[in-house]
């Protein structure tokens, strides 16, 4: 299946994704729980991370082999995102014409499936193994999932506001990718062969 980057990192080609397997999971949430599952090591595996994925977005529709083709290239992509060395690597989330009040419920839900899927990742470490910055970044983390995305005043200072979380948000996940998943013994090579 060939299909152009900006065809799968897309927030709203996630979403009608989403609808075709009736799942649970918003798409920025859904990004965010892969992220999380990347970052903590698990779904580096090429194989075995696409049931527990499907699991923690709440499908209720077996994927299509054409479905199960698109969720494995999302995967490689984000991958190849995290680990390049461009720093390119963006939290899926909608568009900069959306009402701010949106992008910022979508921010935070993306913070929320980041940690559920980094919590349910099977290289997660003790207590003792987390620095920390990283400790930090896990917090922070959970302090933005919580954000009540009601808006007041969508003016120039609140834009400003939310592209700082966001900026934030995007350091502090590939901060956390590079502490865990690219520290392990066994690194994915970033040409990696997905299926």
């Amino acid at each position: 299946m060939t299909v152009p980057m900006e065809s799968v990192l897309d927030y709203y080609e996630l979403e009608a994704e989403l609808k075709k397997l009736d799942a649970v999971a918003t798409p920025s949430e859904a990004h965010g729980i892969l992220c999380g599952q990347l970052s903590g090591g698990q779904a580096m595996d090429t194989l075995g991370w696409f049931p527990g994925y499907l699991d923690n977005i709440g499908h209720k529709h077996e994927p299509r082999e054409s479905d199960r083709e698109w969720f494995f290239m999302l995967h490689k992509l984000t991958l190849d995102e995290l680990v390049g060395d461009q720093f390119n690597f963006m939290p899926l989330l909608p568009d900069d014409e959306d009402p701010l009040d949106e992008r910022l419920g979508s921010l935070a839900e993306w913070c929320s499936g980041f940690l559920a899927g980094f919590g349910t990742s099977a290289n997660v470490r003790t207590a003792e193994e987390f620095n920390q910055e990283t400790l930090d970044a896990l917090k922070d983390i959970q302090h933005i999932s919580q954000v009540d995305p009601v808006v007041e005043d969508e003016e120039d200072e609140g834009e400003a506001a939310y592209f700082e979380v966001l900026e934030y948000v995007r350091m502090a996940a590939l901060m956390i990718f590079t502490e865990f998943a690219l520290k392990q013994e066994e690194r994915v090579p970033p040409n990696v062969t997905i299926h």
